[in-house]
């Protein structure tokens, strides 16, 4: 097993089964999956302009009297750029690979050149880009004057368009950098770093256009407007499925580098990986618990069996010639072991296109163990977005530590660390701290208690408010190993989602230990049905807090952060609130979440 660098799904946050269909034809849009899938971030591709232009990706044409785009060296850029002047360009639709969530986003470099002829003005008319169908009879398109206009089978929208106002968004003669998303409310552009325009649309639907750009075939740079695009330049045009965050929103060099996430890969990434001979570290649990994994499953498509093979032990890792395999369930629904009975699989699987539907799929994969039973879910969601469940059961004597291990063969795995962990997973609304129309008064409502014996460990939950103020959200208590009401029951510190804390007196706590960047006037309102995810992290007398935060709409938020020095104890934690709910997603130990680092 190892740990690399990849460009991040920051992904289906996988605690539920999915439900949900590809989509049809073009501005039509699945059923609604329910609240089970976390969109996040993945980016598609990027387009440098840095190398020769490669005729079977990016298609170059000219218009009448134009001339046909050029690679050209930018002093300014100091790299080589795309020059469009009276020309365009057309790329197969690289969207059409994923399926989007709740956005669509493009970060992208341009320059307009200054129209130096007589009445020239800068050039708000000519399409920066468009998404088109096969014959161009529905498009979107956007331009420099931030004219947004989509033509569908389904209804018309536009904003901004210069004939009305100029909005002066993108000056000419000089380079800016643009990241902008099209989400399912509406949309949101930032030039170089700033917002200048969010607007939230409430006379269309604009989920039908996140949909109509995921599913046309074709992407063009400088054309689809039907006014011709005049002389510019681009650089760095990446492109995103969902939204993006602060890290994609700053200009380049200022901070705002893309964002990563460490994988963990499982195989040869060629998908050369002969049988048995890579593994996933060995992951246990005690008693009753659940282990759950997230990965994405890519294969050679050469068989069925190609693919994820999870194998239980009774607590031994592959190199022990002494441990029981209970179970080996390769991702066909085949499998054997001391336990395994073919009885106990079932599939809804369309065998005829198994083999393509696994590359790429995203496999939510829950071991739960009751007694002597093990329950294993295996939720597939292809990259075209069809969902296929696989269950399967194992029942018998069992040792009290379950050890499970993912392997493949002709495949590699990346595992995503946030989505593996031991400990106990709750469906949702089977488990609030506090009531769910958020009545609940300070100090009256407690999550379960928990001793912090292994650390990562982490509660994740979605957080409901009423959005009135900042500390109407969750609080953290920390105690030294006792709950409420337990004799010499004593806290280390309490701290708040709005990065406010305090400890008893002759504690430790230290406020200068808190950072935090959230945006305070919006604050409140993106805590509003936020999922979260609080990290605890022991070193010697030490434990480090950190808060990831994903707004309802796909947002990430900066993390917050809070350390604490001279724990001399166990350590023991539970949540609460005031004028808020907690619905609990998971409460345990990350395994492998150091690799997120």
């Amino acid at each position: 097993m190892q740990k690399v660098k990849k460009w991040a799904p920051l992904i289906m946050a996988a605690f539920t089964i999915l439900l949900c269909a590809s989509c049809q034809d073009w501005g039509e849009t699945d059923s609604p999956s329910g609240n089970q899938v976390y969109p996040k971030l993945e980016k598609i591709v990027t387009y440098s302009f840095e190398e020769e232009i490669d005729p079977a990706i990016i298609q170059l044409y000219a218009y009448s009297d134009g001339n046909i785009p050029t690679l050209v060296n930018d002093d300014e850029r100091k790299s080589s750029v795309l020059h469009l002047n009276g020309g365009y360009a057309h790329i197969d639709n690289p969207l059409n690979s994923v399926k989007a969530q709740n956005g669509v986003s493009l970060t992208f470099w341009m320059k307009q050149v200054v129209q130096t002829g007589e009445n020239s003005e800068q050039d708000l008319d000519g399409a920066l880009f468009s998404f088109q169908n096969e014959n161009g009879t529905q498009k979107f398109f956007f331009t420099a004057n931030g004219w947004l206009s989509y033509d569908g089978v389904d209804g018309k929208y536009e904003d901004n368009n210069p004939s009305d106002y100029k909005t002066g968004l993108l000056t000419a003669g000089e380079w800016h950098y643009v990241a902008m998303t099209i989400r399912d409310n509406g949309y949101v552009v930032y030039v170089d770093g700033q917002k200048k325009i969010d607007k939230e649309v409430t006379e269309f639907d604009f989920s039908k256009i996140v949909q109509f750009m995921a599913s046309v075939p074709s992407l063009y740079l400088g054309y689809g407007s039907g006014s011709e695009t005049q002389e510019w330049m681009l650089d760095d045009l990446t492109i995103y499925r969902n939204q993006i965050t602060d890290s994609q929103i700053k200009v380049p060099g200022t901070g705002g580098e893309e964002e990563e996430n460490n994988y963990i890969i499982v195989g040869n990434e060629d998908m050369s990986t002969p049988w048995w001979s890579a593994f996933s570290d060995l992951v246990t649990m005690q008693g009753d618990q659940t282990i759950h994994y997230g990965f994405y499953n890519h294969t050679n498509g050469a068989t069925v069996y190609n693919n994820w093979v999870l194998i239980l032990t009774d607590g031994k890792d592959q190199t022990n010639d002494s441990r029981v395999e209970y179970l080996a369930l390769r991702a066909d629904a085949f499998g054997w072991g001391t336990l395994y009975s073919a009885d106990n699989v079932t599939s809804n699987y369309n065998m005829d296109t198994f083999t393509s539907d696994m590359k790429g799929a995203y496999v939510d994969l829950t071991i739960k163990r009751t007694g002597n039973r093990i329950q294993i879910t295996a939720v597939t969601t292809t990259a075209e977005g069809t969902v296929y469940t696989m269950n399967n059961f194992i029942e018998g004597t069992l040792s009290g530590t379950i050890g499970a291990i993912l392997t493949c063969e002709g495949s590699y795995l990346e595992i995503d660390p946030e989505t593996v962990y031991v400990g106990q997973q709750y469906a949702p609304d089977t488990y609030l701290v506090g009531p769910a129309d958020m009545s609940a008064g300070w100090w009256s409502y407690f999550s379960n208690f928990s001793i912090v014996n292994t650390t990562p460990f982490v509660y994740t939950f979605i957080n409901n408010s009423n959005a009135t103020a900042n500390w109407n959200n969750w609080l953290l208590v920390v105690t030294n190993g006792k709950d409420r009401g337990e004799a010499g029951y004593a806290e280390y510190f309490v701290v708040r989602a709005d990065a406010f804390g305090w400890g008893p007196e002759g504690s430790n706590y230290n406020a200068a230990n808190i950072s935090a960047s959230y945006d305070w006037d919006s604050f409140a309102t993106q805590m509003k049905g936020a999922h979260c995810m609080i990290i605890l992290e022991r070193n010697g007398n030490r434990l480090d807090m950190t808060a990831k935060v994903t707004t309802a709409d796909g947002v990430k938020l900066g993390d917050y952060t809070f350390f604490y020095e001279g724990i001399t104890t166990d350590i023991g934690a539970f949540l609460t609130v005031e004028l808020a709910s907690l619905n609990m997603r998971t409460v345990g130990y990350y395994p492998f979440l150091n690799a997120a680092e």
